[in-house]
């Protein structure tokens, strides 16, 4: 957003508010601001079509039309590794980005990839909201923080050996999301792979994987039932995730629509997606039984046996994050003791 418009003009890929086509044609020839809004994940989503089509609608109807979101999902105005640096240049006013790819560029915001942190995606959304002031925002730079959160713990899936101790995965190739969470896979023995998910069926039907880690909701959503046999439940790791605003295009917006968009974000809107979420797990996981993939959940103690396996990774991590001159030690401690009281 650079500028006020006094008409919408529809562009390729553009959501049209529903909201703001009923206002009245005199509110619609008060001034309009136009956000553009870049996501990497697809229009099926939910993160894009439930979370940001309703914060759309939302912004429109509150304003009276006055604040309009033009959405583009699927990398239509760049890559995954690209979202943030959209925003930071002011190419986009807002952009949906996944820590960890590209890795480094967020060193204590991954140490959040750590294993057995989060037990759900609303909890790792309270804690990692409330270490924005001290730790978080910092290593944002450039950028506003809308909110941050973490998806629902990752599931261990496999298409031909059960995992139930660390042992069970030696050897195995396993495709990961981000670097933190493929070097906790190889600490337990298995062979790391990094690729795109739209290849994850293909790879597993040609044997080029052996498995992967995700959420429930990420299995059923790549329909991937058809080449597992298995699932352990270990909640081995959450992905994060950042909505970011360009700070000069917040800034020009008039002070109640600033108000608006921060009525509609921070923590509260970083725990209702977090639960949302959570609550996609439930039908993911009904798909995986429907379609014969066995579930195994770990006890608490068994739990522990992974946990103690990468406990030596995770003094390394520290370790190397605090050579850097990093807080991780303080960070990681701050972030346990708010995991607990959630």
């Amino acid at each position: 957003m650079r500028t006020a418009m006094r008409s919408l003009f529809p562009t390729a890929g553009a959501l049209l508010c529903l909201a703001w086509a009923a206002q009245p044609a005199a509110a619609q020839e008060e001034a309009q601001y136009r956000l553009k809004l870049s996501t990497y994940v697809p229009s099926v989503h939910h993160q894009y079509s439930v979370t940001f089509v309703n914060w759309a609608n939302e912004l429109a109807e509150r304003s009276n039309g006055r604040l309009v979101l033009d959405m583009y999902p699927a990398e239509q105005l760049g890559k995954l590794s690209q979202q943030y640096n959209l925003v930071r240049r002011g190419d986009v006013d807002i952009a949906f980005v996944l820590h960890g790819i590209p890795a480094g560029r967020f060193p204590l915001t991954e140490l959040a990839h750590l294993p057995m942190l989060f037990r759900s995606g609303e909890q790792s959304a309270q804690v990692l909201m409330d270490l924005v002031p001290d730790y978080l925002a910092a290593e944002h730079r450039g950028v506003r923080i809308l909110y941050i959160f973490g998806h629902s713990p990752g599931v261990i899936y496999t298409a031909t050996r059960p995992v139930r101790v660390p042992e069970d995965l030696r050897g195995l190739r396993i495709r990961h999301p981000s670097s933190v969470i493929g070097e906790t896979l190889r600490t337990w023995g298995a062979s790391p792979a990094g690729m795109p998910v739209s290849e994850l069926a293909s790879n597993l039907d040609k044997g080029v994987i052996d498995g992967l880690v995700m959420p429930y909701d990420g299995g059923f959503g790549f329909r991937l039932a058809p080449y597992l046999d298995y699932a352990t439940e270990i909640f081995s790791y959450v992905n994060t995730f950042a909505v970011v605003m360009n700070q000069r295009s917040y800034d020009e917006l008039p002070a109640d629509l600033q108000r608006l968009i921060d009525d509609t974000t921070g923590k509260r809107a970083a725990r209702e997606v977090g639960a949302r979420w959570d609550a996609m797990e439930v039908p993911g996981k009904e798909y995986m039984l429907a379609n014969g993939v066995e579930i195994i959940s770990l006890s608490d103690a068994e739990r522990a046996v992974f946990a103690e396996a990468a406990a030596d990774f995770v003094e390394r991590r520290i370790a190397a994050a605090e050579a850097r001159g990093l807080p991780a030690s303080e960070f990681l401690a701050r972030l346990r003791e708010l995991a607990a009281q959630y």
